[in-house]
């Protein structure tokens, strides 16, 4: 793994826009830069049943494409919610998250 160098003013060369269909919620709530200098993006996608799902997305630093993305549905169509992600000293992305509203 190597380092990425620290960039005094970034700049953005792309954008990326998710949308999960139908006019439903599809919001990005924290980014993290991985150890490999690709952007992850983590927040909710709401779909037509289950509600809203914990979705992360990996990006290419380059050119914004997808290189993988994982989503998480709540149990019982319960709604999911992030609260934030870090990378431990080995290199694996940690997420922390709640299930919103009531439980029971």
């Amino acid at each position: 793994m190597g380092s990425v160098p620290a960039v005094a003013n970034p700049a953005t060369s792309w954008a990326d826009l998710h949308d999960g269909g139908a006019l439903f919620n599809d919001d990005g709530y924290r980014c993290r830069l991985a150890p490999d200098g690709h952007l992850v993006v983590a927040g909710e996608s709401t779909e037509a049943v289950g509600g809203a799902d914990l979705l992360l997305r990996k990006l290419d630093h380059q050119d914004g494409s997808e290189l993988w993305s994982f989503r998480y549905d709540g149990y019982d169509g319960k709604d999911i919610a992030i609260t934030d992600m870090t990378w431990d000293s080995v290199g694996q992305l940690l997420v922390a998250g709640y299930i919103r509203g009531c439980v029971g």
